[in-house]
């Protein structure tokens, strides 16, 4: 543990069992675990290594008395782990190092995942699902929500939110928090000052627009559309509807004729890499609108007045 630990965490790392340790403890300890003091620096914290199979449960346990009886922060070390275990961990802010692996130490900011995988990667551009995750946070205001309250909400698994903590605490978006030793969500009251913080760091939901001679009458609206149900803002000659990449195979788009140069445009559809269906309408949100507009949009007065009224009436005067 002490070379991987120390090639990860770029320090020296002193790690010694001390057996003064366990005469603080009940006496089970010391036939179920080797317990080692580690030092960094300044640094002083324990760590818990199993002699045999031991549970989660017992685990979990086991580790909050040590802390509780030590006063210093305790970690698992583990030669090997499930996908499950390690989920549970993280999401309960068990800290733990597994063998050569995997390191999670929150306690000192620490998280590192599978050795092929990342360091908290680099987020380049932020994914379409954490997208989703901060607006929806951000118009229900939500207040410590974890991984687990948000994945069943969003529908999604736990390891994907999971990452999506990640990449909000790599951009540095200042919505996490601790609940307990989980992170969680929590959404300041300031709803306008959180939009401007994080909106440098959001991108366009559009992956791709189609524009055919036909309108499909699909039953999302997006873009101008969208934003004229909001406002008074009338919409163009066509309508600009929403789908998913989820979907659009189902829509066989091909089967309809795309607009050529000098044709009639009967309908525009965006592939959009996610859909909040804002109030259940069947319309784009109003943030997601402003970032789906094009800079030509925004230039027309119409829309952006009619941009700033929508805001107003349905998110800014929701705080």
């Amino acid at each position: 543990m002490k070379e991987y630990l120390e090639k990860y965490l770029r320090q020296p790392i002193v790690i010694e069992e001390d057996v003064s340790i366990y005469e603080k403890l009940p006496l089970m300890y010391r036939g179920l675990y080797t317990i080692y003091k580690i030092s960094m620096g300044t640094l002083s914290w324990v760590a818990l290594e199993p002699k045999k199979n031991v549970g989660l449960v017992s685990i979990r346990k086991n580790r909050d008395m040590v802390e509780k009886i030590l006063g210093l922060n305790c970690a698992v070390f583990l030669k090997t782990a499930n996908s499950y275990s390690k989920e549970k961990m993280i999401e309960e802010g068990i800290p733990f190092v597994i063998q050569n692996k995997q390191i999670y130490l929150p306690f000192i900011g620490i998280m590192l995942s599978e050795q092929t995988d990342r360091q908290i990667m680099p987020v380049r551009m932020i994914s379409y699902l954490t997208q989703k995750l901060l607006l929806c946070g951000l118009y229900e205001k939500w207040v410590n929500m974890t991984v687990t309250d948000i994945a069943e909400k969003m529908h999604v698994t736990k390891m994907s939110i999971s990452r999506c903590f990640d990449e909000i605490q790599y951009l540095g978006i200042d919505v996490l928090g601790m609940k307990g030793k989980s992170r969680v969500i929590c959404m300041q009251d300031d709803t306008k000052k959180l939009w401007e913080n994080m909106k440098p760091m959001l991108r366009n939901p559009i992956i791709a627009k189609y524009e055919l001679e036909e309108d499909i009458m699909l039953e999302q609206k997006a873009g101008i559309s969208a934003l004229c149900e909001f406002s008074l803002l009338s919409d163009n000659e066509y309508p600009t509807y929403a789908i998913t990449k989820k979907d659009l195979k189902d829509l066989k788009l091909e089967n309809y004729r795309k607009v050529t140069d000098g044709d009639e445009v009967g309908c525009a559809v965006l592939e959009l890499g996610y859909f909040i269906n804002f109030m259940n309408k069947g319309l784009e949100d109003p943030l997601s609108i402003v970032l789906t507009l094009t800079d030509q949009e925004l230039e027309d007065e119409r829309v952006n007045i009619s941009v700033n009224e929508m805001l107003e009436e349905y998110v800014w005067s929701k705080d």
